[in-house]
């Protein structure tokens, strides 16, 4: 358990990563601190970077950590000689970099994305992680307002993804995939619609697992005041398996910024986890996000 309240600043110091989201008296320190020092002007600026960690990372998708995560009428997949409780403690971690932009004047957007996603046992007598997925990713993505005004259809996004556990024999897990999505707009429902292909690898470790998290997804997100309800469905049509996520959060009154979030979610189906692509799982979970 102690090692959980270690995670947890781990975590939140993410924060750090996207400057613009500091506190005025953070900000203020690190421009006093940066005045006090007796150097020339480009030597002040390489400093300046490090001081404020200002590298243009920033967050992706949600980064999470659900201390609390149950999961109910489902069984886990045997994989190794621990035994899990049904209780555990979920954590994501998700940043990309933008490298490049407007390359054919299109208003593009280049980006480089990382996402990894952790189920740790904290309650089990020997604390260990049951699984880890990593999915690093090239992407671009395309808005539409320069070509397509006056629409629904907002833009495209495609994307280069790879995605596996990294465990190895007969626990291994993973595959690439092209995907490629378009974004629709009509007054607070934003509509992503996502398909992807599944490429070819040397070795397959799962080859039926496009049945069960399917060739594509759509997801809803509706934001509303300070709420943000989304809604994500899966489903695959050759052996008619899906999933269903629900995620909720509010931002706390511990900042100022709302930048802190109680995050809520939910999950039906299969492939939560690469281990688990073929094994139906309900589960609840609820904790902290810094984004979402």
């Amino acid at each position: 358990m102690r090692n959980f309240f270690v995670l947890i600043p781990f975590v939140l110091s993410l924060h750090a990563i996207d400057y613009p989201t500091e506190t005025k008296e953070i900000r203020k320190v690190k421009y006093e601190m940066l005045q006090s020092l007796d150097i020339n002007g480009s030597s002040k600026m390489t400093l300046y970077k490090i001081i404020t960690s200002s590298f243009n990372v920033k967050a992706y998708k949600e980064n999470y950590i659900l201390p609390f995560s149950y999961r109910y009428d489902s069984d886990f997949v045997p994989n190794g000689t621990h035994t899990p409780r049904k209780t555990e403690t979920e954590y994501q971690v998700s940043i990309r970099y933008d490298f490049a932009s407007n390359l054919f004047g299109l208003g593009e957007i280049y980006s480089f994305g990382y996402t990894q996603r952790s189920w740790w046992q904290v309650y089990a007598k020997s604390a260990f992680f049951r699984e880890s997925n990593y999915q690093p990713e090239l992407f671009v993505k395309i808005p539409s307002h320069k070509f397509l005004k006056h629409t629904p259809l907002k833009g495209f996004k495609i994307a280069l993804i790879h995605q596996s556990n990294g465990r190895g024999g007969e626990y291994e897990r993973s595959w690439n995939k092209l995907s490629f999505s378009t974004f629709f707009q009509y007054w607070n429902l934003i509509t992503q619609l996502e398909f992807w292909f599944r490429l070819a690898d040397n070795i397959d470790y799962n080859p039926d697992l496009t049945k069960y998290i399917g060739d594509g997804q759509i997801k809803f997100m509706i934001p509303y005041e300070k709420h943000l309800f989304k809604l994500a469905m899966r489903y695959g049509f050759l052996a008619r398996k899906g999933s269903v996520e629900f995620t909720y959060s509010y931002p706390l009154p511990a900042r100022e910024e709302n930048d802190l979030f109680l995050f809520f979610k939910t999950f039906n189906g299969y492939g939560e986890s690469l281990i688990d692509y073929n094994h139906r799982v309900n589960k609840v979970s609820v904790g902290l996000a810094i984004s979402r």
